[in-house]
């Protein structure tokens, strides 16, 4: 039980969990929501939001990205606010909190905390934005890298490798890919595939968790909802 526990916990600090062109895909504001199945436990729902904040000479242009997880014995929640300026992003506020079996914590990194590393969130938006154009793409060159902190603001390290540009069919509808392998360079048999839009910065389409060669859980898109005021907006959802 305990090793289900902390299997858990892992999954859901990497999903609540981080080199172009000539400019970086604009944000779109979207909400999404996935069915994550993991081996040995009920399937988790689970919704992630990317919402506009505010654009002003103080604030800059501020987005929100909030990630839920919830299944039977077991809750999260993770936000990250971030700020825009051109291509560059830099993390604002995180927040992030957890409940198992009745048992939970609450974590916090303010602005100044978050100076040098982004925190999970803003770090998966920063890589949706690169990976379509990514250097990593072939064996013939090294690895990127991702610097970020977790909930506890210590520093983590990932390696990634773009392996695919396909489009990706999922339950909401079919949807121009870009898939990355992430894996920490100390524990070479863990890889987290992550499997962002093209087009659209941090909207996951589906994810697969593999450990030993082994798949452990995958992260299916079930139902997406674009901003209305966006040209492109559009509301699908699958069973």
């Amino acid at each position: 039980m305990s090793h289900r526990i902390s299997t858990l916990k892992a999954l859901a600090a990497l999903l609540l969990t981080t080199v172009s062109s000539l400019a970086l895909a604009a944000p779109t504001p979207f909400t999404a929501h996935y069915r994550l199945d993991i081996s040995g436990w009920p399937d988790a729902t689970i919704t992630h939001q990317l919402s506009h904040r505010g654009n002003d000479v103080q604030t800059g242009d501020v987005w929100e990205s909030d990630m839920r997880a919830s299944i039977k014995v077991a809750s999260g929640e993770e936000r990250g606010r971030f700020q825009l300026d051109g291509d560059r992003v830099q993390a604002l506020d995180y927040t992030s909190s957890y409940s198992l079996v009745g048992i939970g914590d609450k974590y916090h990194l303010n602005r100044a905390q978050l100076q040098a590393l982004p925190d999970r969130q803003t770090a998966l938006f920063d890589l949706s934005r690169k990976a379509p154009d990514a250097r990593c793409a072939s064996t013939q060159v090294s690895p990127c890298q991702l610097d970020y902190q977790n909930h506890k603001g210590k520093t983590e390290m990932l390696y990634y490798r773009v392996i695919d540009r396909s489009d990706i069919q999922t339950p909401a509808g079919t949807f121009p890919g870009v898939t990355v392998d992430t894996w920490d360079p100390d524990k070479r048999g863990r890889h987290l595939y992550l499997t962002f839009h093209r087009e659209i910065p941090g909207l996951l389409l589906g994810m697969r968790y593999v450990r030993d060669d082994e798949e452990r859980s995958h992260l299916t898109l079930t139902d997406l909802t674009l901003a209305p005021s966006n040209s492109a907006s559009a509301s699908t959802s699958g069973g």
